[in-house]
């Protein structure tokens, strides 16, 4: 790479601060929520327990195929 490539570059990024809107925030603004809502906790009970019976029943159908 020569010397002309990277006066090339620099000069493309000159003022592309002023384009973004200036120097980036020092903080993330991204605050995570602390956890999940009252609904979502009660979503995640019902998944749990349709997981538990979904592996009874598949339970039930093998023992079924071998035994039956």
């Amino acid at each position: 790479m020569s010397d002309q490539d990277e006066t090339t570059r620099d000069e493309a990024f000159e003022g592309e601060e002023e384009l973004l809107g200036g120097e980036p925030p020092h903080a993330d603004p991204y605050t995570p929520e602390p956890g999940p809502g009252p609904g979502e906790q009660r979503a995640f009970n019902v998944l749990r327990l349709a997981w538990i019976v979904i592996a009874i029943v598949v339970i039930v159908i093998v023992i079924y195929a071998i035994f039956g």
